[in-house]
């Protein structure tokens, strides 16, 4: 009998074009304790809410028609670390052309020594590496401050592949307002 594996996540946006290449679903995971001033999304800090499994999130996501891959975000996808690697593992067992990409606080010296992190780069394309810092403003694609990279882990794609940063405005139709994306230093979001 199998143990069934369960993730904190704070939402799910079904399609994107501003978190990676083509159209992406955001898988944002709830709980981070990297403490950024500024972060764009302090509603996912709190290590609180309601667990999915992630075969329940597998199937959300592999339920979404006319998307190129899917971006993990948060929170910090990287304190979830055994419960990502399984979900990501799912996916590219069911659809190995699915894009998967990734944004960490956590930087690359930081994750290199973790097992699970080595995993889980077999399965990724590209992830974006860094804590955000709001003294550091960047303009480059998916990355809001300087001190952050871009690492492309597979042949599909090159930098020039990444968008330039925006932000997008969804509302579905029970009303709730979602917004993705990148906002420019100084810009309103």
């Amino acid at each position: 009998m199998s143990r069934e594996i369960y993730v904190m996540i704070h939402a799910i946006i079904t399609h994107s074009r501003v978190n990676g290449p083509g159209v992406r679903s955001v898988v944002y995971f709830q709980g981070c304790d990297l403490g950024c001033a500024g972060c764009w999304n302090p509603a996912t800090h709190a290590f609180v809410g309601a667990e999915r499994s992630i075969d329940d999130v597998a199937t959300q996501i592999l339920g979404v028609v006319g998307i190129d891959g899917v971006t993990f975000s948060g929170g910090e996808p990287m304190q979830q670390a055994s419960a990502l690697f399984a979900l990501i593992s799912i996916l590219k067992a069911r659809r190995p052309d699915l894009s998967i990409g990734m944004h960490s606080g956590y930087t690359e010296r930081e994750l290199n020594a973790s097992a699970i992190w080595r995993a889980v780069c077999e399965h990724l394309d590209f992830a974006v590496l860094g804590r955000f810092v709001a003294a550091k403003p960047s303009s480059l694609p998916l990355r809001t401050s300087a001190n952050q990279i871009l690492r492309l882990f597979s042949g599909r794609y090159r930098e020039e592949d990444f968008q330039p940063q925006e932000c997008e405005v969804q509302i579905t139709q029970e009303g709730l307002v979602q917004i993705t994306g990148f906002p420019l230093a100084g810009s309103p979001a």
